[in-house]
């Protein structure tokens, strides 16, 4: 749809008629609307003019929704999407589908975790080619957050001085569509991070990164939050932080002016950077979870615990027996779905607390439910280091008994 519009938008007819110079010309054009330099080869390769099994770059997805007068990829998508609706809507129909976006987050969740991380952490970064003649040496790159709390500015330095093309770039994190073009000839960026976790943060030289360095933002001991975009809603330590456990109430969630019925917020309570790493060979984790809120179309319980490490996260999730269609578990570069897995040992009733281990036996994870093993997954060859933890529930949740150890040793114990 995008090349159609384009293609509508140049009236040179149809494409596979173009020459080299067409190409040249539409890069060129390209240019001028959006400075960005999309090279002839790349768009000749988006046409499918040039055999390529890849997909193309979010910078240069974003490059022609730019060209078309859109913000991004992102809004090209949104407002194809918006094409489709039904021309009139009521107004209840469009309350309904903001409302539902805080759950369809979490049922999400596995599709951007599952698919973002693993392609991120599974591919080697290997940097330009030569080819290219960008040299990664010629560049320099490097951060700075300025506070051990969130939210956290964090400087980004750079030299892209030596870049053949302004299409210069700072990616956030694994995730693409945190990319931001700045100058080339510039030397600062700034960016605000909202969340506490394990980044790692790129420099690019137009689809190509030319330096990469890990960036972890750390959370001051535990931080509540009411998950909303961009900016979620910061819990104060007393509204979750108790002295036997984690939990925030249904009226302290109403009380941020956020309605819990009939579509119920995401509530995450964060720990990262507070502890020492625990290496993931002879790692065993544990805790007692419960979702606290079933009402509204909350029957599912969705309820998920990240384990954030220095390289592919481990996670595992839980919902009520009969909605474990939609979980899924990461670890050891490998991921797992119920859409193709049997993951019933992660269905259970939260009427009471839930047990949930993991732990790495004989070159393996071993993921436990109430003391029973509910599934393995081979172990990460390379190594690994547990920095923070993650739980998350829809609607509002419970936890206690936090027990992460090194070995015999340990190293973070909470409630």
């Amino acid at each position: 749809m995008c090349l159609q519009e384009i293609e509508k938008k140049l009236g040179w007819g149809d494409s596979q008629q173009w020459s080299s110079t067409d190409f040249h010309k539409l890069s060129e054009r390209i240019y001028e609307q959006t400075k960005v330099m999309l090279s002839p080869s790349t768009l000749k390769r988006v046409w499918g003019r040039v055999k390529h099994d890849g997909k193309p770059a979010t910078s240069t997805l974003d490059t022609l929704a730019a060209f078309l007068a859109y913000e991004n990829w992102r809004a090209f998508v949104v407002a194809q999407q918006d094409l489709v609706q039904p021309v009139e809507e009521s107004p209840n129909r469009k309350a309904k589908i903001k409302q539902k976006r805080p759950v369809l987050w979490l049922l999400g969740i596995f599709a951007l975790l599952l698919v973002g991380f693993f392609v991120f952490f599974k591919t080697k970064y290997e940097g330009p080619s030569e080819a290219s003649g960008i040299i990664p040496d010629d560049y320099v790159f490097d951060s700075k957050p300025l506070t051990q709390d969130i939210p956290n500015s964090v400087i980004f330095t750079y030299d892209a001085s030596h870049a053949p093309m302004d299409s210069v770039f700072i990616q956030q994190s694994w995730d693409p569509m945190r990319q931001t073009q700045v100058s080339k000839d510039g030397d600062k960026h700034t960016s605000v991070y909202y969340e506490p976790g394990f980044y790692m943060a790129k420099l690019l030289i137009g689809q190509q990164v030319v330096k990469e360095h890990p960036l972890l933002i750390p959370s001051a001991g535990w931080l509540g939050t009411i998950d909303r975009t961009p900016v979620p809603i910061y819990l104060r330590p007393d509204d979750f932080l108790h002295k036997d456990r984690l939990s925030v109430s249904a009226e302290t969630i109403m009380s941020n002016q956020i309605d819990l019925m009939p579509d119920p917020p995401v509530v995450k309570y964060f720990n990262v950077g507070n502890f020492e790493p625990v290496p993931i060979a002879g790692f065993s984790f544990r805790a007692q979870v419960r979702n606290d809120y079933q009402a509204g179309n909350n029957a599912c319980q969705f309820s998920q615990i990240l384990l954030i490490t220095d390289g592919m996260p481990i996670s595992l999730s839980l919902s009520t027996k009969g909605c474990v269609s939609e979980l899924g578990l990461m670890g050891g570069n490998q991921s797992v779905s119920g859409k193709n897995e049997d993951l019933s040992a992660f269905g259970v009733d939260f009427s009471d607390w839930v047990s949930v281990a993991c732990r790495s036996v004989n070159g393996k994870f071993v993921y436990e439910v109430n003391g029973s093993k509910a599934y393995e997954l081979p172990l990460a060859a390379s190594p690994v280091n547990i920095v923070g933890m993650v739980f998350m529930f829809a609607g509002t949740g419970s936890v206690t008994a936090v027990r992460l150890h090194s070995g015999d040793k340990a190293v973070y114990n909470a409630f």
